[in-house]
């Protein structure tokens, strides 16, 4: 009685740990769970739990998983920012400044240029016309390349970070050069032919993907890298399109052999019996059908010479087969050109505002380098005072701004105020180095207008001047002749006045 009770209580026990003990314990405490059900004879429960604890263990792995991935992406975002960002602390300052210049990547497009031609002349040796020159030359080509690429990749893992290695686009490259190491610096001082991988490194051409990358956001390569990306991203559309071919073959071919290679009327028929004496025989023929390659003229026409109606079938094959669904496929695919062509517009867009951040950063940093006393505004005084200094000199040079121009620099810059902030610095030379934008010259064009409202007000101004300056002309000339009549009339009354003291006099 006593271990009927306590076989029930280690049951109940254990079932109520079936949602409990398997999530909040660990491993162990799993296993002794599982032993009770076996022990209790509750199946049902041991079925429940390790149901539950496979799901669990499942949603465990997704959730590593998905922590791994944003782990990766977060550290892959901190070390592209680290690459790029020349204001933050690089632990290879110099490698950085090496992969980022664009003399790097023009080398490193020139020798996988080269490294395809060798390829080819490889390709084309065969062990008859191949001398031991060949060979010798052969040899130093694979160690040469092979040094490069593993030089390549090291200096761009040492200044992206360990996440370079693991992008998408950097896959092909890795394996590559891990390739091109193991046959040639591994196997081959060893002795060890391993004729299949060394066939493989004629993948290396396929290096030219990175060169197509590489100039892919600049205008006169737009289409040729929309057809390229067209066509390694076109892999899943044409997967499917395969499996659609085969599904539509297949069933074309098993009505195709029970309507004539099965048929009565064609069972002495040797070329019915050829192209349609069964189903793989069907597809094939099928196939031929579908490409458009002499199917009426190779087998259709003698077919219809025996029955009329298959014709009919044909057509019907070739309208659903090629009219239809081929038709739909270029549609897809041209869909998803358009697609990428968007994508490749917002990644442009991206990268431009991208380097427009970087150029505002850029311009930040040199307006604290003129901004002498740190106050957060610049002064003519300061201004002309910094540019003194050779090294401001170097970086206004570097703007495209001549010593001859530094005089002017300031009444361009500044608006009226006699001192200006680093939002109007970094406008005013962003202005100053960039093209002529339409809103630009929209302000011009305004700017000029009121310009010549304000000259028309002044000629206005001026004439109105004029006119008053003409009536005040003739006002003082009346005032000239007004003066002289009174002049001539005091000359007049003087002698009139002396005439009359001397006639007193007389009398």
């Amino acid at each position: 009685m006593q271990s009927g009770n306590q076989r029930l209580a280690v049951k109940s026990r254990s079932k109520s740990k079936a949602t409990g003990d398997l999530e909040e314990g660990g491993f162990s405490s799993r296993i002794l769970n599982v032993l009770d059900y076996v022990i209790t004879g509750d199946f049902r429960g041991l079925f429940k739990a390790c149901k539950q604890g496979f799901v669990k263990c499942f949603q465990d792995l997704l959730e590593r998983y998905e922590n791994f991935t944003r782990w990766i992406a977060f550290n892959r975002k901190v070390q592209e920012q680290r690459a790029m960002d020349q204001t933050l602390e690089h632990p290879y300052p110099r490698i950085r400044a090496i992969v980022n210049s664009n003399c790097f990547e023009i080398i490193g497009n020139f020798v996988i240029f080269c490294n395809t031609f060798v390829v080819g002349w490889q390709a084309e040796k065969t062990p008859r016309n191949t001398t031991d020159q060949d060979r010798l030359l052969s040899t130093i080509f694979e160690n040469f390349f092979t040094f490069a690429f593993v030089l390549d990749l090291s200096m761009s893992t040492l200044c992206w970070g360990w996440t370079y290695l693991v992008k998408r686009e950097n896959w092909l490259d890795v394996f590559l050069v891990f390739l091109g190491v193991l046959t040639t610096w591994i196997l081959g001082p060893f002795g060890i032919e391993v004729e299949f991988l060394r066939k493989l490194t004629a993948l290396r051409t396929m290096r030219l993907i990175r060169l197509a990358r590489a100039v892919r956001l600049r205008p006169e390569f737009k289409e040729m890298w929309a057809l390229m990306k067209g066509l390694t991203e076109s892999g899943e559309t044409l997967f499917w399109t395969y499996v659609m071919i085969f599904c539509v073959l297949y069933f074309f071919a098993i009505i195709a052999t029970s309507l004539i290679g099965k048929a009565d009327a064609f069972k002495d028929d040797e070329l019915a019996q050829e192209y349609f004496g069964d189903v793989l025989r069907s597809m094939l023929s099928l196939f031929q059908v579908m490409t458009l390659d002499s199917w009426a003229s190779g087998f259709v026409r003698q077919l219809m010479d025996i029955q009329v109606w298959t014709g009919g079938f044909f057509i019907f094959f070739i309208a659903v087969a090629v009219f239809v669904m081929l038709n739909l496929v270029t549609a897809v695919i041209v869909e998803n050109a358009f697609s990428d062509s968007k994508s490749e517009d917002l990644e442009l867009a991206v990268r431009l505002e991208r380097e427009k951040e970087e150029e505002l950063e850029d311009l930040k940093q040199f307006f604290l380098q003129l901004d002498l006393d740190g106050n957060g505004a610049l002064t003519k005084q300061e201004f002309f005072n910094a540019t003194k200094q050779r090294k401001i000199r170097q970086k206004l040079r570097a703007l495209d701004i001549m010593p001859k121009d530094i005089d002017e620099l300031w009444d361009i810059l500044d608006e009226g105020k006699g001192e200006m902030n680093v939002e109007e610095f970094q406008s005013g030379i962003r202005r100053l180095r960039g093209e002529a934008k339409a809103k630009d010259i929209l302000r011009l064009y305004k700017e000029v207008r009121q310009f010549e409202t304000s000259v028309d007000e002044v000629e206005g101004h001026l004439d109105v001047s004029r006119e008053r300056l003409r009536n005040v002309h003739d006002q003082l000339s009346q005032c000239k002749v007004d003066v002289a009549a009174f002049t001539r009339t005091l000359v007049r009354a003087k002698e009139a006045v002396k005439m009359a003291a001397s006639t007193q006099n007389l009398s």
